[in-house]
Order: C-alpha cells, then structure tokens, then sequence
C-alpha cells in the first residue's frame, strides 16, 4: 500500500491510498485528469470528502460523472458507522470547521489502521493502534501572532485559529493518542504564510520518534505492514 500526495493546501487537496488491486481517493481537489496521471482509474474504489470548500471538493461532480462513488458530508446522511469501498473500511467522525467536515479512520488489510483529519480547529476524539496519521498541521501561534502584530486583519487571524489546526494543538492531540504502533505521521495543509514545513516536521518528529513527513506534491510513502 503506498500513499500519493497530489496536492495540498489552499489551492487544492487530494490523497491516495493505492495497492496492487485498487485506490481509495480522500479530497476531490484536483481535475479527474490530473487524478488519472498518478491511478489507474479502473482501480478506483471510491472518494472520500471532508468538507464542501472548493479545495477539497470542488471536483466531485466530475467524479461522480465518471462512476465514482463519493462519500461526504453533504452527499449522504450518515456518520458513526462503519462504510466500506472495495478492501478499505472506513468511519467518519465530525470535525470542527466552518461548515460540516468530516475525518475519517481507514481500515485496510494492506495499511492497518489511519486517521485522516483537516481543516478543524481540534479532533475531540482520540484513537488505539493507529499506524498512520494524515493530519492538519496548518499554523503556528507564534508566526499568526506575528503576522497580527504586523498588520494582518483579526478577523482572518480568528478564523484561522478557529477553523485550522495549529502545530501546538497537533502536537496536544499527538500525545493525547495511542502512538505505540505509529509508523507514519503526515502533516497536511500547511499555510502558505503561517508556518515553516521544516520547523514543523522536527518538533513532530521530536515529540513522537516517528517518521515524519511533510504533505506536498509528489510525496509518495510505503504504507504496507509487511515485512514487520
């Protein structure tokens, strides 16, 4: 199982989960024909969406032209429960976002367990024998408080804040979180302005002792439990 980052951030989000036989998509945030140049779409099981923002849908009508099956907060009515697409299970939890946004915990055969959780101010929930976290790691205080002493508006700055995840309230839910069979932590949704990727992955790296990536174009990681 290998993980795909196609895109993210403002200008668009899309994930993929991918085995020998099939692909689970997360984000509908780029054109179906940028999709097709990283999967081969026979292989496509289906799409999980967050949320309704234009970077992590905005292309989901032309999936679902195309045959895929979408799930997400505003395509269906359910939450708690488990669904399935092909090998990959999957539960969807509510976020905190500024419109109904969800989270999802993945289950396949081929990755175990991992949690996929963007644009919220915080997760309440905490999850046990977690191998894989793609989580949003999208400011720091110190760099927003920064940006707001020097001028930027403080209604923007308060939406951030209440909309987003910043890299202390990450690392609060890092520790918060059963981490003893962590493999991989991804930091997704970085700000263009308020945070440094760099800085970000070490203090992750630091808290957890696990391997820790940054969420950017072309990034592809080995999510498969064997040989361990």
């Amino acid at each position: 199982m290998r993980l795909k980052v196609l895109a993210s951030g403002s200008a668009g989000n899309s994930y993929i989960l991918e085995s020998e036989t099939e692909a689970l998509v997360i984000e509908a945030g780029v054109p179906f024909k940028e999709l097709i140049r990283y999967v081969d779409y026979r292989k496509i099981v289906g799409c999980l969406v967050s949320h309704e923002h234009k970077d992590h849908a905005g292309y989901v009508g032309q999936y679902i032209m195309r045959g895929i099956k979408v799930y997400s907060p505003y395509t269906v009515n359910r939450n708690e429960e488990v669904l399935r697409f092909g090998g990959f299970n999957y539960i969807p939890f509510k976020n905190h976002h500024d419109v109904p946004c969800y989270g999802f915990k993945i289950n396949h055969k081929g990755l175990g367990q991992l949690i996929f959780g963007t644009d919220t101010g915080y997760i309440e929930y905490t999850f046990k024998e977690t191998n894989h976290w793609l989580i949003e790691c999208n400011y720091s205080k110190e760099i927003l408080d920064e940006h707001v002493d020097n001028g930027l508006n403080p209604v923007l700055a308060d939406r951030i804040v209440r909309d987003h995840m910043s890299l202390e309230t990450c690392k609060d839910f890092l520790q918060a979180n059963d981490l003893s069979k962590t493999r991989n932590i991804v930091l997704l949704h970085l700000s263009d302005s308020n945070s440094h990727a760099e800085e970000f992955k070490r203090e992750i790296h630091e808290l957890t002792n696990k391997s820790t990536y940054i969420a950017e174009k072309g990034l592809e990681i080995d999510l498969s439990l064997c040989p361990f």
